[in-house]
């Protein structure tokens, strides 16, 4: 099983999933160029340079074909994998997943604010995106590590991505997607004001969607505990639902 990361993340944000998916399966995670441990000397990158590297780890690991689960700048980086290599994703999970990512407006006014003042400048903003009020007042120490993980992030890595989601889009290629694929959203993710998870579900064949209630963008880091075991149980069907 493949996990790609979001935007600003390490690969240390999957492990609360850890435990549960490697019980069954051999998880394989790391960090996207700029981020975590791969280095921050990036230049400009578009989501085809991210498939390039995922598929290069796959290929490193001498693993012909995968389970490939991915949130947000990750998912998207997944769909395309799954639409440019069918015979190296098995079943595709896309986490917090539009057609766009988010309004070429929004991430023009994101990208002026980290420019002038760095990830300081956006982080409570992003957090408020990320994970619902309440889960926020709940869980002080969850969301000091999330905000600590954002801010670790090489700024110029951080607008590189923030540039290529801008104008990032599926509308192209989710029709190609052969995959058995499940959509995860949170509800309330306001990521989805302008494009609904709804329009990427009619896009890609036999697709399906489970939206979680009272979660934000980061559902998959909020609902860790009842999706690992959802997570589990759609790779392992035999039909793939």
């Amino acid at each position: 099983m493949l996990l790609l990361n979001p935007l600003g993340t390490s690969l240390e944000i999957w492990d609360p999933y850890v435990a549960t998916l490697e019980a069954r399966y051999w998880v394989i995670r790391f960090d996207m160029r700029g981020h975590g441990r791969s280095g921050s000397s990036v230049g400009e990158f578009v989501i085809a340079d991210l498939v390039s590297d995922a598929v290069a780890v796959l290929d490193a690991l001498e693993v012909p074909r995968s389970h490939v689960l991915g949130d947000s700048m990750g998912a998207m980086v997944a769909a395309e994998l799954a639409a440019a290599h069918h015979g190296r994703v098995d079943r595709l999970i896309l986490g917090s997943c539009g057609v766009h990512l988010g309004s070429h407006t929004w991430w023009e006014e994101t990208i002026a604010r980290v420019s002038a003042g760095g990830l300081d400048a956006v982080a409570s903003h992003l957090l408020e995106i990320f994970f619902s009020e309440p889960w926020r007042e709940a869980n002080g120490e969850a969301l000091g590590r999330a905000r600590a993980m954002l801010l670790e992030t090489n700024v110029a890595t951080y607008l590189a991505g923030a540039e290529m989601l801008k104008s990032a889009t599926l509308a192209g290629i989710s029709d190609q997607i052969r995959a058995s694929t499940l959509l995860i959203a949170g509800e309330d993710d306001p990521v989805y004001e302008h494009y609904p998870v709804t329009d990427l579900l009619s896009m890609i064949p036999g697709s399906e969607a489970v939206n979680v209630g009272g979660a934000r963008h980061r559902v998959l880091s909020q609902e860790h505990e009842v999706l690992a075991p959802l997570i589990n149980e759609f790779f392992s069907d035999p039909d793939g639902k």
